[in-house]
């Protein structure tokens, strides 16, 4: 998923997103181990009443500062993190990953493989959407669907493999597949596994995206979007899930998210309590949060990267000197250590230490100047003007971005800098309506959410006309075996590709990373990103 340096995200555990490359995940999509299930345990399930719930003191009205407005909550177009963060709390998926990586159930309980092209889920019972309709097999056959009919949609890559979703019985379904494809439980994990009303879905129509009521069967409900102020979400009095003394989930009453595209606004808002959870923290304060025992503060390594990413399309970018001169020109080390202050680590490519297909002897591109000035001239030219499009509101990025335009002046490429906001931003990107673009990817826990819609031609996410049938010849290859070390070698065969086409230039790998107020409660800190409010609660 996207974040404002813009973060991208295929939602949260399983595939990427745009989100901000000053938002301190890394890739939110894995943070990594093989899963190998073949069973799933129960989370709990039925009703209890919500003065059970009042009476263990769990529970508060939560305020949250998101960097960067959603775009949608319709999970058949997002790409952003920041849907993510809201739809997570929405709706429930088949399977989600815990913050451990490991797949556990959610709606489905369990799996087989029958044939390695067939998959038999087995479904939860009792579980109802919020508009009152059951949640069944015929649910699940409308959902994915719902993909498999949408080939505009950016998940499109991620059910590509799978010719058709049949109904057993109320709880029970196949799913058939073309051929072996890897990485599907993972794809039931993110967006493609989110489950929506049908009758909702029908009956909204177009509006679904803006104002998803009685949609889901998650923890809470939607409740209001006033755009450019605030989204609001009510705890769902009939979600399904209990605890593990058999209270009814969730705690919250309810989550009001806020837009703060300032990174230290964000920081003053939580240090005076206005809001308890932050994302984005401008890095200049981090330092004075950690130390102040109202707050809270820690960070995980996550699977995800930021990068300059390049119009191929277009010249002077469509030449891959040009590209590379880029790679060559930017410090790294110095754009962690002064601009991030120290907030992530210097990227060699895709696949961080937070993904198992990360190698660690893999180098990619160090700070030359003088090989900068060779590549460019191997293009035929002495000097380049181009224009980088980034977040507006968030000084870090904007401080960012003009070390970038420094590094790269010495080398001859002269960088204009333009603010958009996130939402322009993202659509600009899928139009390639753009030179060049500083984002941000979540990331999945299975490696193939993190480059395959990019990085393959015509990918769900392939918003740089990068294509390159090698590429697409190792990652195919990847995605049709189960074999974890065959796979491994794979994509590190294709990360030494794609970095060497430069379809982007990779600048860092960070942090997945929790800041709130100290009297949040049970915050999961996910590999995806993606903000959990399910069991979190107000101390009082």
């Amino acid at each position: 998923m996207l974040t404002p340096i813009i973060e991208l995200h295929t939602r949260s555990d399983s595939h990427s997103r745009y989100s901000s490359p000053s938002r301190p995940l890394w890739m939110s999509f894995f943070a990594v181990g093989v899963v190998c299930l073949l069973f799933l345990s129960a989370c709990g399930s039925g009703n209890t009443s919500g003065t059970t719930q009042k009476a263990t003191g769990k529970g508060g009205n939560l305020a949250v500062g998101l960097i960067a407005e959603p775009t949608t909550l319709d999970p058949l177009k997002s790409a952003s993190l920041y849907d993510s963060d809201i739809m997570y709390n929405i709706y429930d998926t088949l399977f989600r990953y815990n913050a451990q990586s490991q797949l556990v159930p959610d709606l489905a309980t369990s799996y087989t493989y029958t044939t390695p092209t067939s998959l038999t889920l087995n479904l939860r019972t009792g579980v109802k959407f919020q508009d009152g309709t059951p949640f069944n097999a015929d649910a699940v056959v409308f959902n994915i669907n719902r993909y498999l009919s949408d080939k505009a949609s950016p998940r499109s890559t991620d059910v590509e493999n799978i010719s058709s979703v049949l109904k057993v019985n109320n709880s029970q379904v196949v799913i058939k597949l073309k051929k072996p494809f890897g990485p599907l439980l993972s794809v039931l994990a993110g967006d493609v596994g989110m489950m929506l009303s049908p009758r909702a879905v029908q009956q909204l129509g177009s509006t679904l995206g803006n104002g998803p009521v009685g949609v889901g069967s998650g923890p809470f409900v939607f409740s209001q979007w006033v755009k450019g102020y605030q989204l609001v979400l009510k705890a769902n009095p009939h979600y399904w899930q209990k605890d593990k003394s058999g209270i009814q989930l969730p705690y919250l009453q309810s989550i009001t998210y806020h837009t703060i595209t300032n990174g230290t606004v964000m920081f003053s808002n939580l240090e005076t309590g206005q809001i308890q959870v932050g994302t984005n923290i401008d890095p200049n304060d981090l330092s004075q949060m950690k130390s102040n025992s109202s707050m809270t503060y820690r960070q995980i390594i996550g699977p995800g990267f930021s990068a300059i990413q390049f119009n191929t399309t277009m010249a002077p970018l469509n030449n891959v000197h040009v590209r590379r001169a880029i790679a060559y020109a930017v410090n790294r080390q110095e754009i962690v250590q002064s601009a991030l202050k120290n907030v992530g680590v210097p990227a060699t490519g895709p696949f961080s230490p937070g993904t198992w297909a990360y190698d660690k002897s893999f180098s990619g591109f160090s700070y030359n100047i003088q090989q900068a000035k060779a590549e460019l001239a191997q293009a035929g030219l002495s000097k380049v003007s181009l224009t980088l499009t980034i977040t507006s509101g968030n000084p870090t990025t904007t401080q960012e971005a003009q070390y970038i335009q420094s590094e790269l002046q010495p080398a001859g490429i002269t960088l204009n800098i333009k603010q958009e906001t996130f939402t322009a931003l993202v659509s600009d990107f899928q139009a390639l309506h753009y030179q060049t673009l500083l984002v941000g990817w979540t990331g999945a826990v299975d490696p193939d959410g993190v480059v395959y819609a990019m990085f393959t031609t015509h990918g769900g996410f392939d918003y740089t006309g990068y294509s390159n049938p090698q590429v697409d010849s190792l990652l195919n290859a990847a995605r049709t075996t189960t074999d974890q070390a065959q796979r491994t070698l794979d994509y590190q065969a294709a990360q030494k590709m794609i970095v060497q086409d430069a379809p982007c230039a990779f600048l860092t790998w960070s942090a997945v990373a929790q800041a709130t107020t100290s009297n949040v409660k049970n915050y999961q800190l996910l590999p995806s990103a993606v903000m959990d409010f399910t069991s979190v609660y107000l101390a009082s």
